[in-house]
């Protein structure tokens, strides 16, 4: 029969016969009282009494030797003493819960201090137990203590240490871990990155929005300026049409100050253009100023407009009127003195000569645009109209003005039979001005594509 007594918190087997079972009970008992002692000497370290601590620890190691957490506990005595004696604040320690792996295998609570200047933290007692259950230790004998092999709980310890643990400092025997630098680098350079995407996403965002509210505008202000076009086309317009311009400048949303600048736009080239057709249909004297003072008192332009604008206006008259210069060569006054007429009217400055040879030396310091020239002249010694289109021909710097002949029509036939050029052309007397007009023009855009093809 087995009796088991149990004194001063120790446990031992009475003389007898020992059986399978009293160890296994005994074990157990034994290792219950260990980790009693442990939970004691964890709250006594918590309350910074290391002597009871240590105390406890000693009692739970002579009940169960082999205990992976009874090395940790002593270490982390010695560490808190060690603070104590340095006159630092000893930090309160984080409890870890214990883990198990076998059912009555006690695990003890053990964290390391929190992050200090200098010190490391102790060591915390690792979370798994290499035990095995087929093979129980042999019960306490006076016998040596069996030693404990710290190096084994400390590189388990390693696998279960918090992140947080980890980035406090760690034991004397152990340096401080840090991430490694380049996985820094490369998490900053990945941040770095992303704003940097992000901003040009932002920018490119704004540009788009200011494109579009660009785009918006501009379709507004050309709406507003077509419907003033027609509102100002004959004039200032009437009230019903200003006051319509007006809400539909500001159904459209646009400023005031720029439907103002339209307005003034609008009605300038309103203005232009009158002056043009009027001049162009000839009802106006250019030495004539009632009727320009008249146009402006239609179109409202004040005098500081007109003086601001005025180089403008001179230059689109002169853009739509001129057309080029024009050599004639006659001998007839009279229908010298109408051509000419007729010429400066239709945009074209002419400057006259009565033989081919005074022509000569005006084209090579003009550079005309066109040259007119008779077929005959009475004068002795004169060139013919032909002989001085020869003469054009073989010269590289003129032979490629347009020329016109005027020829009789006897002459008509014999002269169209001869070769002539791209830039030549022939036309009966008396003249047809309206002939000679669509002749010259034809000849102009010959002219003009020979010019652009050099550049």
């Amino acid at each position: 029969m087995v009796s088991v007594a149990t004194t001063n918190n120790s446990v031992s087997l009475p003389p007898g016969k020992e059986n399978k079972a009293a160890d296994q009970a005994l074990i157990k008992q034994n290792k219950e009282a260990a980790k009693q002692c442990l939970l004691v000497a964890d709250r006594l370290i918590k309350e910074a009494d290391f002597e009871k601590a240590r105390i406890e620890v000693e009692r739970a190691q002579k009940l169960d030797p082999s205990h992976p957490y009874i090395s940790a506990f002593l270490d982390r005595i010695a560490y808190f003493e060690e603070q104590k004696k340095k006159n630092q604040p000893s930090p309160p320690p984080v409890v870890v819960a214990p883990k198990q792996e076998t059912p009555g295998l006690p695990v003890a609570q053990v964290a390391p201090p929190p992050k200090s200047p200098s010190p490391p933290p102790p060591v915390s007692a690792p979370t798994t137990v290499q035990k095995s259950q087929a093979a129980p230790p042999p019960p306490p004998s006076p016998t040596p203590k069996k030693p404990v092999d710290t190096a084994k709980i400390l590189e388990s310890l390693k696998s279960t240490i918090t992140p947080a643990q980890q980035s406090q400092p760690a034991h004397q025997s152990s340096p401080p871990s840090s991430p490694p630098k380049p996985e820094v680098d490369s998490k900053l350079d990945e941040m770095r990155n992303q704003i940097q995407q992000l901003t040009q996403a932002l920018q490119e965002e704004k540009k788009a929005r200011e494109e579009i509210r660009e785009h918006q505008l501009q379709g507004a202000v050309n709406q507003l300026r077509h419907a003033m076009e027609k509102a100002w086309i004959n004039g200032a317009p009437k009230a019903p049409e200003a006051i319509a311009c007006h809400q539909l400048a500001l159904s459209l949303n646009i400023p005031p100050e720029v439907e103002k600048s339209v307005q003034r736009e609008v009605k300038i080239e309103m203005y232009s253009r009158a002056v043009k057709e009027v001049i162009s249909k000839r009802k106006l004297l250019r030495s004539s100023s009632s009727t320009l003072e008249w146009l402006r008192k239609v179109y409202q332009i004040t005098v500081t407009e007109y003086l601001e604008n005025e180089s403008k206006f001179l230059l689109d008259l002169v853009a739509d009127q001129y057309k080029g210069t024009v050599i004639l060569v006659s001998e007839d006054s009279k229908a010298r003195n109408e051509l000419t007429n007729r010429l400066k009217a239709s945009g074209y400055a002419v400057v006259l000569a009565q033989t081919p040879e005074l022509a000569l030396e005006k084209v090579e310091k003009i550079n005309p645009n066109v040259i007119l020239c008779e077929q005959k002249f009475t004068s002795d010694g004169a060139l013919s109209g032909i002989k001085f289109m020869h003469i054009l021909r073989t010269n590289s710097k003129l032979n490629f003005i347009p020329c016109v002949l005027f020829c009789e029509k006897s002459d008509l036939e014999s002269l169209k039979a001869s070769e002539l050029r791209a830039n030549e052309a022939i036309v009966k007397k008396p003249v047809d001005f309206d002939e000679l007009t669509a002749v010259m023009n034809e000849k102009l855009v010959q002219f003009r594509e020979y010019i652009s093809s050099l550049v």
